[in-house]
């Protein structure tokens, strides 16, 4: 067993004399080495352009003034010319309820009010010639003055049979129908004014200053995001307090009149709020920022050149920045890196300080377009809950 031990070490160790001698015959008696390439890299300078910070809202559209229609007395409705969807002017007629209880209550009330009047003028010649006391006087005037009341309520209750709309508008609503009781509190028509359309936001309390201190220079876009429709809004009103419960303020936004026709009460819409603007700042593409945050500087190295091939030798070294502003397609570059070459592409496997072969690219500033993705730094977004917006 010991030899056949030893014989197997011998076999092995000859094994691996033959490698090693092969590889030093074949290979010339020279080491193999090989050299990992540099990686490919863009490179650009920072291009000039603006800036802008935001918050983005969710939020739904309301007509300013959204009223419902409801009856003042209760009944049939025999005649129902209301239409969801239809123009309608101040006074027309939205529900006729069957005004003939009315009529008879009217009539009764007149009744008795002529009978009191009559009584009240036969006393009073009586009480101007002495033939009367003043008792029987002031008696008859208040029973002739309480039926005088109930017949104006009894008119007052007829005319209120025709029920119309106190405004002109658009019909959002008309939910009954001939034959339906109407009755309080369902309205026979919800009227508004689609000329007037706002947006209500909850925003955040930690930006209640920012807005109070700003609130005259705030503007707003309003976008559909399933279409792309947008319309420019104003402030119109904003609380004076915040909300103990939600912990946010109500601001309400108006909608531009002029470029509404996308828009109507109910619709959904991401509002973004521009409260800063940032002019002629040295920017550079989002796609630029590693996993980490941060941007990779490029140094060109001396003496070296690779003109021919359109790239340039170089070295790349990490730049962290303290929370740089950014928006869905630019970061802004603080001003004393505004004349140095980042790269902009190729940075996802960079370790700091490693050489790189760099092609240049110029870069275009464009702003924008809120047909897009939105046009500002999209900061904490809350939605009407005030919960961030996905």
């Amino acid at each position: 067993m010991k030899k056949s031990g030893v014989l197997k070490y011998i076999l092995v160790v000859v094994a691996a004399v033959v490698v090693v001698l092969a590889v030093r015959f074949f290979g010339g008696g020279k080491e193999v080495s090989y050299t990992l390439p540099r990686p490919a890299v863009t490179v650009a300078y920072p291009v000039r352009g603006t800036m802008t910070e935001s918050l983005t809202l969710n939020g739904h559209v309301e007509a300013r003034s959204m009223i419902p229609v409801i009856p003042l007395v209760s009944g049939t409705i025999l005649d129902y010319p209301a239409r969801a969807g239809e123009s309608v002017e101040e006074g027309q007629l939205l529900a006729q309820i069957d005004p003939e209880p009315f009529r008879q209550q009217m009539l009764q009330a007149q009744a008795a009010y002529t009978g009191y009047e009559s009584s009240f003028r036969r006393v009073e010649g009586l009480y101007q010639a002495g033939a009367a006391t003043r008792q029987e006087y002031d008696t008859l005037k208040s029973q002739r003055d309480a039926a005088k009341a109930q017949y104006d309520l009894a008119v007052l209750q007829l005319g209120y049979a025709s029920v119309s709309s106190p405004v002109a508008g658009t019909i959002l609503a008309a939910p009954l129908s001939v034959g339906s009781v109407a009755a309080a509190p369902q309205p026979v028509a919800v009227v508004a004014d689609l000329s007037d359309l706002v947006v209500r936001l909850d925003v955040p309390e930690k930006y209640f200053s920012l807005f109070a201190q700003n609130r005259h220079q705030l503007r707003a876009i309003v976008m559909r995001p399933e279409s792309g429709a947008v319309v420019e809004a104003v402030v119109d009103t904003m609380a004076p307090y915040i909300d103990g419960a939600s912990k946010t303020f109500e601001t309400v936004f108006k909608l531009d009149s002029a470029a509404i026709e996308d828009f109507s009460p109910g619709m959904f819409g991401r509002v973004e709020v521009v409260f800063a603007s940032h002019q002629e700042v040295a920017l550079l593409p989002v796609t630029a920022l590693t996993k980490d945050g941060g941007l990779y500087r490029f140094e060109a190295t001396e003496g070296e050149s690779l003109a021919s091939e359109g790239r340039t030798p170089g070295v790349a070294r990490l730049v962290q920045l303290d929370s740089p502003l950014r928006d869905s397609h630019w970061i802004m570059v603080p001003e004393e890196y505004s004349q140095e070459a980042f790269v902009v592409a190729g940075q996802g496997s960079l370790l700091s300080g490693q050489l790189v072969d760099a092609s240049w690219e110029e870069l275009d500033w464009q702003p924008v377009s809120w047909q897009g993705e939105g046009a500002a730094q999209e900061l904490e977004g809350a939605s009407q809950k005030g919960e961030p917006v996905p």
